[in-house]
């Protein structure tokens, strides 16, 4: 059954999730949401929901602190909630003054004052129970973590209530086109007409976009996401802790709990399909090593469940966001990896200011679809 949209977001995501709440936030468009899967059915769901500006890119720390004032005002963009957004503080860790960590430094001191250093007794005095051993640290207050499941439902239940319509279960072939520009989307269910189709499919944003001419060259690597009960040690929780090579984290968790993860290898091809499920045991090992390297009560620990995630990011390892240019009507987010939760609201503000506006004020050039270094 052929239906007529205004604009088509493809993918239920955290990123198109926040694409249709900014699109449908006092604009009148007929947005249309459609996502293969049930809803938020994707990597979003294992997603370990961190917020913080230490990101491996300038340009998207900048997408990060502009996102924190909405994670920070939770509960009036999505309502009030027990899995809303808990600020806990975040803090990169080294073992040595690294070059690394001066850089990093260096990046977000023009963006913002609210990352400082924190010596070797800084953290231990600021959080008890917290290891004495790192040398060097940065930390920020204004981070923390939500359940990115239920803050991606939250997003499309807003957008639902002011007129979006959803549907699920439903893949999306092919994006069509006639004389240049988009026209629509045939489906397992049909077509949807509509002149703007932006694409937020993570990983299967490959198989859409290469059709078109648009190469993003996804890069996958494999992670995961570990629950572990807190020790007694830990009297007043703990804040995020990443590592300066942006491989290993560590967060409270709601119930006395602690999620910790890890990035892995890279995954060339990948079955996104049907990630697997299983964690090995030297992975495992690896991130309650680092676990019990931040809090020594974590030593013995072993997890109570676990589950994997796929991180993908374009060749060059930066996100795909803007206008494909050489055909009208088409857009893309897609390949944020790791930072996806961190940057999403900000990210589609970017989609609806592009799509309505026709324009965004904010610098582009890095994430750009069509860049050269994805031309390979």
């Amino acid at each position: 059954m052929k239906q007529i949209s205004d604009v088509i977001v493809i993918g239920s995501g955290i990123i198109g999730a926040a694409a249709v709440f900014a699109l449908t936030r006092g604009a009148r468009q007929r947005v249309i949401l459609i996502d293969k899967g049930p809803l938020v059915s994707g990597m979003t769901r294992r997603s370990a929901g961190l917020v913080h500006p230490f990101q491996p890119h300038p340009r998207l720390a900048e997408l990060a602190l502009a996102s924190y004032a909405f994670y920070n005002q939770w509960a009036m963009h999505l309502g009030p909630s027990k899995s809303g957004y808990v600020e806990t503080g975040a803090v990169v860790i080294a073992d040595a003054d690294a070059p690394r960590l001066a850089a990093l430094a260096q990046t977000l001191a023009p963006l913002t004052d609210k990352v400082m250093p924190i010596e070797r007794a800084g953290l231990p005095a600021r959080f008890p129970g917290i290891a004495h051993h790192f040398q060097a640290g940065l930390f920020t207050p204004r981070a923390g973590y939500a359940d990115a499941a239920q803050t991606a439902q939250g997003m499309v239940k807003a957008a639902q209530e002011r007129g979006m319509q959803l549907l699920t279960g439903t893949l999306v072939k092919q994006i069509l086109t006639a004389h240049g520009r988009v026209t629509g989307v045939a489906t397992t269910n049909g077509d949807v007409e509509a002149p703007l189709v932006i694409v937020t499919a993570g990983n299967g944003s490959e198989k859409l976009l290469t059709p078109l001419g648009v190469a993003l060259h996804l890069n996958f690597k494999s992670g995961a996401v570990l629950f572990y009960e807190q020790p007694q040690t830990l009297p007043q929780g703990h804040p995020i802790f990443l590592d300066v090579n942006e491989s290993f984290f560590l967060r409270p968790h709601p119930y006395h709990m602690s999620a910790a993860g890890n990035t892995a290898t890279d995954l060339q091809p990948p079955n996104t399909d049907s990630p697997d499920e299983h964690v090995l045991p030297q992975n495992i090992a690896r991130v309650t090593h680092f676990a019990a390297r931040c809090i020594p009560g974590f030593g013995n620990a072993q997890p109570k469940r676990a589950h994997t995630i796929l991180y993908d990011t374009a060749a060059d390892g930066l996100p795909a966001l803007g206008r494909v240019t050489h055909l009208e009507g088409l857009y893309v987010a897609a390949g944020f990896g790791t930072s996806a939760f961190s940057v999403a609201p900000t990210v589609g503000e970017i989609l609806a200011q592009l799509v309505i506006d026709g324009a965004t004020a904010r610098d582009l050039s890095s994430f750009n679809p069509m860049r050269p270094s994805l031309r390979i």
